[in-house]
């Protein structure tokens, strides 16, 4: 063969070369798509195209962790942050303490242990550790950011601001009451927390009080006309911008499991519609239309069943995400992953993980508490 004709090949094994390069990064492409704001080009982005599932894990027995669910699977990854962090476990030594609470700040997973566990801070797209903070006597309960890093954490003895980049815990607030507080919630110039005595709102710019309510016991949740919905446990209590309250009789209460458990309550952003459960029974009020209460949105047909945790809404996707298993002792081995429309109440996706619970096996019982998301 000539030169001449060498160099027309050259030219198509080129061109051949060129279009397999383009249609594997055009695949690549597909996978980051539904993750608005990740670069297509981070390829070391395994844990962007879904969410993740918060587990306590048995105490003293094994340590909480996180798991992944990929949108559109039909399993869910199981302690990714294991594999993410060899050697490591998000717990103290003695596992003594539980996993309890998780949130997402500037593509930041943090998690949030209570009974002298740590706080940890995870890069979300990777689940690689990148600091920890470990206090002997801390008890704490949720993360919030606040602004660029500072942000604040709550424990069972108050507020304390904490710096999210070294995650060192540094004053506890005056503004407050030093009490048992769990859920907190930032929104516009205000932040929301839930204390053993009541709502508290302080000021986002300065910390100082703004206002209280004694009755609420429950919360927090937006929904995109600004409202902040809480609970005093029979009603739903909507809290405007100008901090002026609404209520609504609940046929059917929402529970609690205290203040160191994720609120029950979660919203829509595609409407004004906050959620919650009671046993299998999902609720749906869509604010201004009490007849939304009168019967469940959804009912869960598992049996046996038990929602494990707090339901959550998923913005990205507009859906419904239920954690349960099937009960305790040897069916905690027997997780659920459940993904309604919340729009329609349709079912879109049932997972089933762990092990068929006829045994008591620790290593799947996880008892899945909270997904957090993008």
């Amino acid at each position: 063969m000539n030169m001449y004709m060498k160099r027309p090949l050259q030219k198509l094994l080129l061109l051949l070369t060129l279009g397999m390069l383009l249609d594997a990064c055009s695949k690549d492409d597909d996978y980051f798509r539904e993750r608005p704001g990740i670069d297509p080009i981070e390829k070391g982005a395994p844990y962007a195209n879904g969410f993740f599932v918060i587990t306590e894990d048995s105490y003293g027995q094994t340590a909480g962790t996180v798991h992944f669910y990929v949108y559109g699977a039909d399993t869910i990854i199981t302690r990714a942050y294991e594999k993410a962090n060899p050697g490591k476990i998000a717990s103290n030594a003695s596992l003594a303490n539980t996993l309890q609470f998780a949130t997402l700040y500037n593509q930041k997973l943090y998690l949030v242990s209570k009974l002298n566990g740590p706080i940890i801070r995870l890069d979300a797209r990777t689940l690689k550790e990148e600091a920890r903070y470990s206090q002997e006597s801390g008890n704490w309960r949720s993360l919030i950011g606040v602004k660029d890093n500072l942000g604040l954490v709550s424990a069972a003895d108050g507020v304390y601001a904490i710096d999210l980049k070294t995650l060192g815990v540094q004053y506890k607030l005056t503004s407050v009451a030093a009490v048992n507080t769990g859920d907190m919630l930032k929104e516009g110039n205000y932040i929301y927390l839930l204390q053993a005595n009541g709502a508290k709102i302080i000021d986002a710019a300065n910390y100082s009080f703004v206002k209280g309510f004694a009755n609420i016991n429950r919360g927090f949740a937006r929904t995109p006309n600004g409202k902040v919905w809480a609970s005093t446990g029979n009603r739903l209590i909507a809290i405007d911008k100008n901090l002026d309250t609404s209520g609504v009789a609940l046929p059917v209460s929402i529970g609690s499991f205290g203040l160191d458990a994720p609120t029950r309550i979660t919203a829509s952003t595609k409407e004004n519609a906050v959620f919650y459960h009671s046993g299998p029974a999902i609720y749906k009020y869509v604010e201004g239309n009490a007849g939304s209460l009168s019967q469940p949105f959804i009912t869960i047909g598992e049996s046996p069943f038990m929602v494990y945790g707090a339901i959550r809404y998923d913005r990205n996707k507009d859906y419904l995400v239920v954690n349960g298993i099937k009960g305790y002792g040897g069916l905690a081995g027997v997780n659920f992953l459940l993904i309604y429309n919340a729009s329609t109440g349709a079912l879109v996706k049932k997972v089933t993980y762990g092990n068929d619970g006829s045994v008591v096996d620790f290593n799947h019982i996880y008892f899945p508490e909270l997904a957090v998301f993008y």
